[in-house]
């Protein structure tokens, strides 16, 4: 695929994400200035306006209704094939709070046929706020937990599967349809927060879709506020986890959930965790 590759960016935003989908287009303007947009709006109050607002922008929106949980896998499933039916010749995602990089699109045009491309990510300190995109190059700091390539693409060990993350990866339509005809996409069992995009990573490895790291392909993750563990979002683990280790016999995030438990959040039912009740 040339450097020149028409490119559909997908991301998903609600209208409490308002402050960062600005701050992804302002750079999508600045470093993929031909790229479409695909923006899928779950119901939430205001996502008629949002969606009136991005539609005069020249966003291509996908809504759909949604009930307390926020239904992340379908969305994600919607707007790929919503990118799909555009004839560009790449699908990036990206979570609607990270900034794409200069060099984001060209280098996920080198991504083999028939892989999916991870690219590095750093989070922003909170000092930078919603940083001008011409100075996102100078605040590169990747996140060391993926030992990225100096260049080109390295492909993932299966044991690395595993740390599949769904904030910025992409592919081409053709594999985004084999992938939707084969397993689905992303499961949509999964509703809320967490396990849905390492149970995808981990279903790229069973159908032997290969994943590679793309040096140079930088998303920067604008600072927002977090729990660590993200103890807000204990119920929607919980549910998801389950999930997640019926089909895998084994739970996600051993070490959240391990957190969990030292504070008295979670204990042990068998194989399951549970709330304490408290």
């Amino acid at each position: 695929m040339s450097a020149g590759a028409s490119i559909a960016v997908v991301t998903v935003c609600t209208p409490g994400r308002i402050d960062h989908l600005r701050s992804q287009r302002e750079a999508l303007a600045a470093n993929l200035p031909e790229a479409r947009h695909v923006v899928v709006l779950p119901e939430r109050p205001g996502s008629a306006e949002l969606a009136a607002e991005l539609a005069e922008l020249g966003a291509i929106t996908v809504e759909l209704p949604a009930g307390p949980d926020l239904p992340v896998a379908r969305s994600r499933n919607l707007g790929g094939d919503r990118a799909a039916e555009l004839g560009v010749d790449l699908i990036v995602f990206l979570d609607v709070d990270c900034m794409p990089g200069p060099d984001l699109g060209c280098r996920y045009a080198e991504i083999p046929d028939g892989a999916v491309g991870l690219g590095p990510v750093t989070y922003l300190p909170e000092y930078t706020g919603a940083p001008d995109p011409a100075d996102l190059p100078g605040l590169t700091d990747p996140h060391p937990a993926r030992d990225f390539p100096a260049r080109g693409t390295r492909p993932l060990e299966p044991d690395e599967y595993g740390m599949f993350w769904s904030l910025s990866f992409a592919l081409r339509p053709g594999l985004w349809r084999y992938i939707r005809e084969d397993f689905g996409g992303f499961d949509e069992t999964f509703t809320g927060y967490g396990a849905e995009d390492t149970d995808f990573g981990r279903r790229l490895l069973y159908r032997r879709v290969p994943v590679v790291l793309v040096a140079g392909a930088h998303a920067y993750h604008r600072w927002h506020p977090v729990s660590e563990p993200p103890v807000d979002h204990l119920d929607d683990l919980l549910r998801n986890g389950a999930h997640y280790a019926r089909r895998w016999g084994e739970w996600p995030a051993p070490g959240w959930f391990a957190e969990f438990e030292r504070r008295g959040l979670v204990r042990r039912d068998g194989e399951d965790w549970v709330r304490t009740g408290d």
